[in-house]
């Protein structure tokens, strides 16, 4: 009896304590995008559209290069299912994969420090 009116005791006041208001976790997500868009709303408007070209080149890029690199993955995986792989194309792919790589963070790293000099526009990210 005693354990039924102590585990009671600690719903009660769990519930006590707790917010029926659910959690907003977009706000957490987006802080490092909404940062960005704060810093490029404040540039001038010719500016602005010169920044979407630029994003919108890069993004594009990006794009291309991430559809390539997942065709050479499927190849790959389907070159390892055979019952007898080719580790010389198997390397080849994953050759052709590392260079695609290279080359969006490349591509990447070039959009940001064109926007760092052009707009003094610092973005940090994970690639």
């Amino acid at each position: 009896m005693k354990k039924i009116i102590g585990i009671l005791a600690i719903i009660i006041s769990t519930t006590a304590f707790s917010k029926n208001q659910p959690v907003n976790h977009s706000v957490h997500q987006n802080a490092g995008k909404s940062q960005i868009a704060k810093k490029v709303s404040d540039l001038k408007p010719g500016q602005q559209k010169e920044y979407k070209v630029m994003h919108e080149r890069a993004m594009a890029h990006k794009k291309k290069n991430k559809i390539a690199i997942k065709e050479i993955d499927i190849q790959i995986q389907k070159e390892r299912h055979n019952k007898k792989p080719n580790i010389k194309k198997i390397k080849k792919l994953n050759a052709k994969k590392s260079k695609l790589q290279a080359d969006q963070e490349r591509s990447m790293l070039k959009f940001k420090l064109e926007v760092k000099d052009k707009f003094g526009i610092k973005i940090v990210s994970n690639i």
